[in-house]
């Protein structure tokens, strides 16, 4: 079986078709890689393990920055933020 292969601009499969509706500007393949085909590029005829970096997760806040943000949103609601 034949599968069509929408590739980006640095050969990233972006997504994956039959052959049978395919078009033009889109590489035929035999097979597919194992796993999420958008962890690879094709290129040559081939396929290249080039995995996307992952977002960093998010900094989790200090002790003293919840506490901070608790005093000021205090102050703000009850009209006593000092400004200085």
């Amino acid at each position: 079986m034949k599968y069509a292969l929408n590739l980006g601009t640095d050969g990233r499969v972006l997504s994956v078709t039959y052959a049978k509706y395919a078009a033009d500007s889109m590489a035929l393949a035999q097979t597919l890689p194992e796993g999420d085909v958008g962890d690879y590029r094709y290129q040559n005829g081939s396929y290249v393990y080039d995995p996307l970096p992952q977002n960093n997760p998010a900094i989790q806040p200090s002790q003293w920055d919840t506490v901070e943000a608790q005093a000021v949103y205090t102050a703000m609601m009850t009209d006593t933020l000092l400004e200085g």
